[in-house]
C-alpha cells in the first residue's frame, strides 16, 4: 500500500469537521467515500437530512461474505478542526477522529480493494451516527447483517494494541413526569409534585445494578422545577444500563412497566422513550471460527494484540444477536478517543491492514 497517500486521505478526513450532528460535514467525508469507492455498487441512502449512509459492494448479489462496518462521525463540535488541526510528530498522529475512526475508514478501504474482484461476496457499511448510537442507521446495519455470514468492525485498537472480541450491550431512556404546578405555600394541595415521582424512579432504576456480574446503571440526568415556592410540573431523567447479559435489560424493561402502571405521586403523566440501544455482543461459533485465523495470521506477522471484553458499545452488537459471526477493534493502534489529545500510532497501519487480508485469503 502507499502509506502517504493514506495519510494524505486521512489529513483531508481529519480536517473537516463532522461530529454527528454537523451535517454539512457529514456530506463531504460522506461524498468522499462515496468517490473513493467509484468502481463499487454504492448505494447513498439518506434517512434523514443529516446522517448518510453508504451500503457498497463488489457486486450485485443478495447475500454475502463478508460485512465490513465503520463510521464517519465523531464526538467533536463544530469548530474543533480550527483549533487542532491534522498534525504528524514522527510516528504520532493527531486531530479530531484520527483514531475513531478515521483512520480504520481508510484501512477498510485498503482491505477491501484486494478482494474486489475476488471470489467474496462483500458489502461495505459507512454511517454517521454511531456516536449517537446509530438510531438512524440500525435499521439499515441489521437489514444488511441479515445477509451476511462474517461481519468486521473497524473500530480501532486499544492503546496496548489488544482488540474486542466481546462488548456490552447498551440501552438508554429519558422517562418525562407531567404533573401540575401550583403554589407550593397558599395550595400546595393543588399540585402534582413531578420531582418526587421521577425520585421514585431514580431510586426502583439503580436497584438493578450489580457490578459483581457487570449489570450496570447509571441515572445520568435529571431536571425538573424552577423554584421552591412552585410545586414542580415537570421533571426528565435519562440513564443508561449496560450488561454482556440480555437478561439484564429484560429486567429493565419490566421494571419500567411496572413503575409506570403504578405510580406513586396521583395524577401524574409518564412518558417512556428509549433513546438508544445496542444489544449485547458475544462470542458465537461463527466468531470463534474468526478469532482463530486472526490468532494464526497476527502470530506469523508477530503482532502481540489479545482479545478484550468491553463495556463499550458499537455497531458490531446489532450483528452478533443476529447470529453473525463479528470481530471488533481491529483498526490501527491509538488511543484517548472523545479526548482532545486523541492519536494514532502511524507505523500500526501495514501491519493491522495486512493481518486482516491474511485472514480473509484463508477463504478462498
Amino acid at each position: 500500500m502507499d502509506l502517504n497517500k493514506y495519510l494524505k486521505n486521512l489529513e483531508t478526513l481529519v480536517n473537516v469537521d463532522c461530529g454527528s450532528n454537523t451535517p454539512d460535514g457529514l456530506k463531504i467525508v460522506t461524498k468522499f467515500f462515496e468517490e473513493l469507492y467509484c468502481d463499487w455498487i454504492v448505494e447513498y441512502h439518506e434517512l434523514n437530512k443529516n446522517n448518510p449512509v453508504l451500503v457498497i459492494k463488489n457486486r450485485d448479489v443478495e447475500n454475502f461474505d463478508f460485512l465490513f462496518i465503520g463510521h464517519n462521525d465523531t464526538v467533536f463540535p463544530e469548530g474543533t478542526v480550527a483549533k487542532r488541526p491534522f498534525k504528524i510528530d514522527g510516528d504520532i498522529a493527531t486531530g479530531p477522529g484520527v483514531y475513531d475512526m478515521k483512520s480504520g475508514l481508510l484501512s477498510m478501504y485498503e482491505v477491501a480493494k484486494e478482494f474486489k474482484d475476488s471470489k467474496l461476496n462483500i458489502c461495505i457499511i459507512i454511517n454517521t451516527d454511531e456516536e449517537i448510537s446509530s438510531l438512524i442507521s440500525r435499521d439499515l446495519i441489521t437489514e444488511m447483517g441479515k445477509k451476511t455470514k462474517y461481519a468486521l468492525v473497524f473500530e480501532p485498537a486499544r492503546k496496548n494494541g489488544n482488540m474486542v472480541s466481546e462488548r456490552k450491550g447498551l440501552v438508554k431512556y429519558e422517562i418525562t413526569f407531567k404533573g401540575k404546578a401550583a403554589h407550593a405555600g397558599i395550595a400546595p394541595q393543588n399540585g402534582i409534585n413531578a420531582i418526587i415521582e421521577a425520585s421514585r424512579w431514580v431510586l426502583e432504576i439503580s436497584k438493578l445494578q450489580n457490578l459483581e456480574i457487570g449489570n450496570s446503571i447509571n441515572v445520568g440526568v435529571i431536571n425538573g422545577g424552577f423554584g421552591v415556592n412552585t410545586v414542580p410540573d415537570k421533571a426528565v431523567i435519562k440513564f443508561e444500563g449496560r450488561s454482556h447479559d440480555i437478561k439484564h435489560f429484560e429486567n429493565i424493561i419490566k421494571t419500567l412497566d411496572t413503575l409506570k402502571s403504578t405510580p406513586y405521586v396521583n395524577g401524574i403523566e409518564i412518558e417512556v422513550k428509549e433513546i438508544g440501544y445496542r444489544p449485547p455482543l458475544v462470542l458465537n461459533n461463527l466468531s470463534k471460527v474468526l478469532l482463530e485465523k486472526f490468532d494464526v495470521a497476527k502470530a506469523e506477522l508477530g503482532i502481540k494484540a489479545e482479545w478484550e471484553k468491553t463495556g463499550g458499545g458499537s455497531d458490531a452488537n446489532f450483528l452478533g444477536i443476529l447470529g453473525v459471526g463479528v470481530l471488533d477493534g481491529i483498526g490501527p493502534i491509538g488511543g484517548n478517543s472523545h479526548e482532545e489529545t486523541e492519536y494514532l500510532v502511524i507505523s500500526s497501519i501495514e501491519d493491522r491492514i495486512e493481518m486482516i487480508k491474511k485472514v480473509l485469503r484463508t477463504f478462498l
